[in-house]
């Protein structure tokens, strides 16, 4: 179902040679570690700027996909390396939620790591089997009734997508349960086949079946309504403006570089982004190309930071 509009990013690949900016060089090789198996749209979007970024700062990157833990097992590992600009960690949602959702405390998000770069960001879809619902207001209906309740889908505990929903769970005082996966692949099966019924989807991941009618598209969570889905109310439209919910991809350094090797990464990074055919080829997708800096992310970062935690501390959420 992901496969022909993820596969689009490929065209992204071959790109002709851009200027070296001036400044701080690596010494070898970096290392470019994915949290994310590949495959996955930030494993797609890292190889991209990985293969472009490269020639910029005349050494490789190496694509290093180091899954498990809820991307906590790669975060630490980075975490401790020295601040040399030889290794990078691609982070999402994620990175914002675990820190707050685990204790001991695992790492802070801020103080623990540089920020470099925001890359792309895509809006979240609320999405339902058929057989749930036709439309947001049956579906509320259909979600406050007593009993049983519904299931609602998540690529696993702490991602972005679990905060979501349980964030709209919260506010629209739904009766429902969450069901984690590994992954998003999995949990799109199950809500293919109606064995979970609802869920909050990246907008790449769940676009094609909304557009052949194996799912229910019932509202998006943007700021306007969607250009890939034009008719589809926002879920401000439909009354919850408060819900924070969205996918972002980032990159992130063990804290400490000087401000040179800092500002080295992160121009490589953002030209390689945001190349004109990049933005084209990333928005046919359902991916928004942001390309801004460390500060950009830095502010993402906080702010997630304390919209996740609010979200955790009224659900009581634990990792399990």
């Amino acid at each position: 179902m992901r496969r022909r509009p993820l596969l689009a990013l490929g065209g992204l690949l071959a790109m002709p040679a851009l200027a070296q900016p001036s400044g701080w060089r690596p010494a070898a090789p970096i290392r470019y570690v994915v949290p994310f198996p590949p495959g996955s749209a930030i494993d797609l979007v890292g190889r991209l700027t990985a293969d472009a970024a490269g020639p910029l700062l005349g050494q490789s990157f190496v694509v290093e996909n180091r899954p498990g833990a809820g991307t906590l097992l790669a975060v630490q590992a980075v975490k401790v390396l020295p601040p040399d600009g030889q290794t990078l960690l691609m982070v999402a949602n994620s990175f914002t939620v675990n820190q707050t959702l685990h204790r001991p405390r695992p790492y802070d998000a801020s103080a623990d790591f540089d920020p470099l770069a925001l890359l792309v960001g895509t809006p979240h879809v609320l999405v339902c089997h058929p057989s749930v619902a036709p439309d947001f207001a049956s579906f509320l209906a259909k979600a406050r009734q007593p009993g049983a309740g519904l299931s609602f889908g998540s690529n696993g505990n702490g991602t972005s997508q679990h905060m979501g929903l349980e964030h709209l769970k919260q506010l629209a005082e739904l009766n429902a349960e969450h069901v984690p996966y590994r992954g998003v692949a999995p949990m799109l099966t199950d809500l293919l086949s109606g064995r979970v019924d609802y869920t909050f989807g990246n907008l790449p991941d769940v676009l094609e079946a909304v557009r052949d009618g194996r799912l229910v598209a019932l509202g998006v969570v943007s700021p306007g309504r969607h250009p890939l889905l034009a008719d589809l109310p926002t879920m401000a439209e439909l009354g919850w403006p408060q819900l924070v919910n969205d996918t972002f991809y980032g990159v992130v350094m063990p804290a400490g570089a000087n401000p040179e090797t800092r500002a080295a990464l992160s121009d490589a990074l953002l030209r390689s982004i945001g190349r004109p055919e990049a933005r084209e080829r990333m928005r046919a997708i359902g991916l928004d190309v942001l390309a801004q800096g460390g500060a950009d992310l830095a502010a993402r970062i906080r702010r997630d930071t304390a919209i996740y935690a609010e979200v955790i501390r009224q659900a009581n959420l634990t990792p399990s």
